[in-house]
């Protein structure tokens, strides 16, 4: 074969890589660039052709290829080798290669790190919303200087620009960075999110994670943000990274008082104090707010620099500058009367000479009397002024813009700016402008500093105190369609079937931009629940774990965001859909509390409008708050009238999964006659429902009762039948149930290896799904399987685990277990006062709750140090409150209390004789 197809790719992707030589992280990115460019001229034939020919060319013909061309630098040729065959797959996985730039990159980089591990391939930088350069930047020299001393101090990690809006933080850090190589600064990474144009959870940590794990892993494989955050941490310490968060205070609390400039997400509060205390790097911060979280950190990991306003000299340098005439003693009086104000004073500049030619004397009459905190309206009055100064067509451009939340690109001027807009003909004047025209607007606007300009990125953006203003000054109806046009415009491209958080970013706009609009109800059923949640998949929280994303999208529905009014849906119905959907992410994230508020209202509309059936799901959904809370009397009292609900509703359904669930919580009180009861009722009406056993959630429980009460056998029936059905069904949490409860029953067989891998599929799969209850009783399993074994510092390991997810979720249900798990690792380790403690903790706890099984295992371990320590009379106090606990609950583990506690009787005996 004469490879005529192959042979002109091979040739351009070894100039490609010969270029790209020595810095082979470019190596990747010319790859793409020359296969894009060689792929323009193809149909799908030649195609097809290049894909058959290059699958069929062997390494070894392909080196000989290489070598022909003239390159026999060893790095080169495999770099092209690992290159070359990955064409096929490129080719078959995207359908434009010049649109997938960064994920081939991405797939690519890791191939040749891998294959290649001798050759360094050091990090590009990965920049999101990035700050465009200020190109009259003046001044700031201090400043600059405290950048970089931070940098190179080894003391320092955190450095944080802190002021109020229009001051110029983020064009400090962006001329910092374009300064980095003259300062011979080269970290090994350099990573910087903008938080005014993405303020999502989720897509920061995805986006940061994948570059520190130099793409070793694939976040959308980890769907807990904890995950996500604890894998950060993992890696952000094997480099020296520079880390910069620009507009952090959309991140933080805006409320005064105690609260005011804490992170919102306890993720980035552990992250951002994790990062204090790293060996190296720096994390760069700009923000308006107070951070409050690192306050113990002040003056040792963290440093802050308070931003003012321009001094004189660089104002009036700036004004200079910028081409603005007029006597010193004129241009300071406006420098006072605007107090320095950075962003102030750069437009004003551009005003000026637009419609002055720059002189200083026509400059508005406005003075900055306001405080920091009120400063925006003082701005408000000098846009106010522009404004009257402007022509329509800026005006209406200006309104427009102001409604983006990312940056805007060329294809959005298309799309929406000089688009018929339906209902209106306010953009009239844009939509008949010439392509001249409309271009030197833009320029115009850009150079009076009302817009920048990203020529890396090719996008446009503006300053939020000038978006504020002029969103607040559009005429409410105009903005409304115009929010339209953006929805349906974001419609137009937007995946049918996303996979991805970012490939759902285009339905995140549509939520927000239609429900800006009005349009709730078409919203809430053609973009979030069927093409967000995918109807009943819920794939944004089950398939990709974002629960954070979805209370964010949930609360758009709300008045202001606000979860306390009744969301803005037509129906009933819906409206209670979004208050459960809201609570139900609130629990997942650790708001059990706030989610409560919004269960009891969910309940509370159900039975305003007799919808008996939800009244019970709602009551279920608190009883599985309380219970993981540690609040088992009133979840038992919550199951009740779940129950009373569903048989008001007289739905066998609701009926049979209530009554699975007050046999569930009637066990963990120790009432087990009760429960097994209960559980048999649930069983025989799921048989008459469908004819099975209980399965899903509830089979998972009623195995577990089952091994308690040592009739493992049933449970693994049992089990086996849920696994099967659960499968058949894509029931994965309960899937990941069904491998735990397998896992202990092959445990206490002692088939210690199927326990083993049972187990590790149950965790995969917790984790996979970002369900933190599941990986917390996955992990208490292990670490009863670890103690089983005699790998004490393994089941030490799972059970500290446990206690930080139940310390961030607030399930403290699972603390007496976890603390009952490090008290046998500690006594089996020697350590009687760590094992002492822990069990003192776990027997506290259990009782506060009613946790009968916790207050039995913690009473019995108790005894057992006791004796160990010598003390007899006390060991004997607590074995009695063990076998009196064990008793009265019916575990089976009762028999080994009362051998215990028959030896004590004895040797206490023989004591009282000899004395």
């Amino acid at each position: 074969m004469d490879y005529k197809k192959a042979y002109p790719y091979l040739k351009a992707l070894l100039d490609a890589a010969i270029e790209a030589a020595p810095n082979w992280a470019k190596a990747p990115g010319k790859f793409v660039s020359s296969l894009s460019e060689q792929l323009k001229n193809q149909g799908e034939e030649g195609t097809k052709q290049l894909e058959q020919e290059i699958s069929s060319i062997s390494e070894d013909e392909l080196r000989a290829i290489i070598k022909d061309a003239g390159c026999d630098q060893k790095e080169n040729i495999e770099l092209i080798v690992v290159a070359v065959k990955l064409i096929p797959e490129i080719l078959h996985r995207f359908d434009k290669v010049d649109e997938a730039h960064d994920e081939i990159k991405r797939l690519l980089l890791k191939l040749l790190q891998q294959k290649l591990p001798s050759i360094p391939f050091p990090l590009s930088h990965s920049l999101h919303n990035q700050t465009p350069p200020e190109p009259n930047f003046v001044g700031r020299k201090e400043m600059l200087e405290t950048i970089t001393d931070w940098y190179t101090n080894p003391e320092v990690r955190i450095g944080a620009l802190i002021g109020w809006g229009g001051v110029g933080k983020s064009a400090i850090v962006r001329k910092w960075y374009d300064t980095l190589e003259s300062n011979a600064i080269k970290p090994d990474g350099i990573f910087w999110w903008g938080f005014y144009r993405n303020a999502y959870l989720e897509q920061f940590l995805n986006a940061l994670l994948r570059y520190v794990s130099q793409g070793q892993i694939e976040p959308e494989t980890l769907k807990s943000t904890w995950a996500k955050t604890d894998r950060i941490k993992e890696y952000i310490h094997q480099g020296t990274y520079l880390i910069i968060l620009d507009g952090l205070e959309q991140m933080q609390k805006p409320a005064s008082g105690d609260e005011f400039g804490k992170m919102i997400h306890r993720e980035f509060r552990e992250l951002l104090r994790y990062f204090a205390d790293v060996p190296k790097g720096l994390c760069l911060i700009t923000t308006c707010y107070p951070l409050k979280d690192l306050d113990e950190w002040h003056e040792r990991g963290y440093k802050k620099l308070s931003l003012i306003d321009l001094s004189i000299l660089d104002s009036l340098l700036m004004l200079r500058r910028r081409g603005v005439k007029g006597s010193e003693e004129d241009m300071t009086e406006v420098i006072n009367r605007y107090k320095g104000h950075a962003l102030s004073l750069t437009s004003v500049a551009g005003y000026l000479n637009r419609y002055y030619d720059g002189d200083i004397k026509q400059a508005p009459e406005v003075e900055f009397v306001l405080g920091d905190r009120e400063r925006f309206e003082d701005v408000n009055r000098l846009l106010r002024k522009y404004a009257e100064k402007m022509s329509e067509s800026e005006r209406i451009f200006l309104n427009i813009f102001s409604l983006f939340r990312q940056e805007v690109t060329e294809n959005d001027f298309v799309g929406v700016f000089r688009h018929e807009i339906e209902d209106t003909n306010f953009n009239d004047v844009l939509v008949k402008m010439s392509e001249l025209g409309f271009k030197d607007l833009i320029n115009g606007l850009v150079g009076w500093r009302l817009l920048s300009y990203d020529e890396t990125g090719k996008t446009y953006a503006t300053h939020l105190l000038i978006k504020g203003y002029f969103e607040s000054d559009f005429d409410e109806k105009n903005k409304k369609l115009c929010h339209k046009r953006i929805y349906q415009y974001f419609g137009e491209y937007a995946p049918e079937q996303p996979e991805t958080l970012a490939e759902m970013q285009p339905l995140f706009e549509q939520v927000y931009h239609g429900c800006a609009a009005g349009l709730y109800d078409e919203v809430f059923y053609g973009v979030y629940r069927e093409k967000i949640h995918k109807l009943e998949e819920h794939s944004i929280v089950h398939k990709l774990g974002a629960w954070k994303t979805d209370l964010s999208l949930a609360k758009t529905f709300f008045p202001e965001g606000d979860l306390s009014q009744l969301p803005l849906v037509s129906k009933m119905s819906n409206k209670s859909w979004l208050i459960n959907t809201a609570g139900l992410a609130l629990l997942a994230t650790g708001g059990p509390k706030e989610a409560e508020e919004l269960f009891i209202r969910y309940i509370n509309m159900g039975i305003e409008g007799k919808d008996w059936i939800n009244v019970s799901v709602g009551y279920r959904n608190i009883a599985d708050l309380q219970f993981r809370s540690g609040e088992l009397v009133s979840g038992l009292e919550s199951t009740r009238k779940a129950l009373d609900a569903a048989e008001k509703a007289n739905s066998d359904q609701s009926i049979m999964t209530s009554k699975a669930y007050l046999a569930w919580i009637l066990h963990l009180l120790g009432k087990n006659e009760e429960a097994d009861k209960w559980f048999l009722q649930a069983d025989e009406l799921q048989i008459k429902i469908d004819g099975d056993r209980l399965y899903g959630f509830s089979g998972n429980n009623y195995a577990d009762f089952l091994i308690s009460i040592n009739k493992s056998y049933e449970a693994f029936e049992l089990t086996k039948q849920n696994l099967e059905i659960c499968k058949r069904n894509n029931f994965v949490n309960s899937i990941s149930g069904c491998h735990r409860s397998l896992g202990a029953i092959e445990r206490i067989r002692g088939n210690h290896k199927a326990a083993e891998t049972h187990l590790q599929k149950a965790l995969e799969i917790a984790r996979k799904v970002g369900v933190p209850d599941l990986e917390i009783v996955a992990l208490l399993e292990s670490g009863r399987l670890q103690l089983d074994q005699g790998r004490h510092k393994v089941a030490i390991r799972d059970a500290n685990e446990v206690l930080k997810i139940c310390a961030r979720t607030g399930f403290k249900l699972y603390e007496p277990e976890a603390e009952v798990v490090l008290s046998k690792a500690y006594l089996a380790l020697s350590d009687l006062e760590q094992a002492k403690n822990f069990a003192q903790s776990a027997y506290e706890k259990a009782i506060a709750m009613h946790y009968r099984w916790q207050e039995g295992d913690a009473a019995h371990l108790l005894g057992e140090i006791y004796l160990m320590e010598g003390a007899i009379v006390e060991a004997r106090e607590w074995i009695e409150k063990a076998v009196a606990c064990r008793k009265e609950i019916l575990d089976p583990e009762v028999k080994e209390s009362e051998t215990l506690l028959k030896g004590l009787i004895k040797s206490n005996f023989r004591w009282i004789r000899r004395t």
